[in-house]
Parts: structure tokens; C-alpha cells; sequence
């Protein structure tokens, strides 16, 4: 009688761990994205957040929330598929770093188009 094979996970739970690990990095990144913005970035970013929860489509997607989630897949992608270079720690606050830096300019974008530009460069030199 020859050696009894180990048992590895079924492919259904491989599939669910790395699901898992998706969900966790989004979760994480989001978090970090938030914390590095400033205030008024960080309340038009959360707004539009909670308000494209339930969107099965980037369709009509507000230009911070798509500009979160492009930045977040990106990263997520890379992470997961080791396409990255150097510790991950270090990639992933890199990615957190470009994406709160390009909400925070779509940010500005949108306020100054509205004429409250110069009111948030005073808030943020005061």
C-alpha cells in the first residue's frame, strides 16, 4: 500500500480564503485612504462613498468614489499577485499614498468649480 495523499483544501475554500483576503485589503485600504485626507477631502470622499454602496456598476460612479476604487484595485491586484516590487507593506502605502492625493485633487477640482476654493486653501494654511 503506497503513501495516502494529504488532503488540501477544496477549491471552494481556496477561492473563499482568497476572497477573504480581498475583502480585507479593501477594507484596510479604504480606512488608510480616509485617514490620509484632509477633512473636507475626507467628508466628500465618505459622502460619496455611502452613497454609491449599493451600485453594481461604475457607471455614473462620482469621480472620488471611482477614484478610490481605481486606486484600491489597482493596489489590491498587485498585492495579491506579488506584482510589486520591494516589501508590500511599503507598496501599499504607496498605493494609499496616490489615491488619498488624487481624491484630494478631484476634491479641490469639484470645490473650485463651485467657488469654495479659496475658503479651503485659507482653512488649510490657517
Amino acid at each position: 500500500m503506497g503513501p495516502r495523499p494529504i488532503p488540501l483544501p477544496s477549491h471552494l475554500e481556496a477561492v473563499e480564503h482568497f476572497e477573504d483576503a480581498a475583502r480585507n485589503l479593501r477594507e484596510r485600504f479604504r480606512s488608510a485612504v480616509s485617514e490620509a485626507l484632509p477633512g473636507f477631502a475626507r467628508r466628500l470622499f465618505e459622502q460619496e462613498w455611502q452613497d454609491v454602496a449599493g451600485m453594481q456598476s461604475i457607471e455614473g460612479m462620482p469621480p472620488l468614489a471611482l477614484a478610490y476604487l481605481t486606486g484600491c484595485e489597482r493596489c489590491v491586484y498587485d498585492l495579491l499577485n506579488r506584482n510589486y516590487e520591494g516589501v508590500a507593506s511599503a507598496h501599499f502605502e504607496k498605493c494609499v499614498s496616490e489615491a488619498a492625493e488624487e481624491i484630494r485633487t478631484r476634491a479641490i477640482a469639484s470645490w473650485s468649480s463651485e467657488g469654495d476654493v479659496i475658503r479651503i486653501m485659507r482653512q488649510r494654511t490657517a
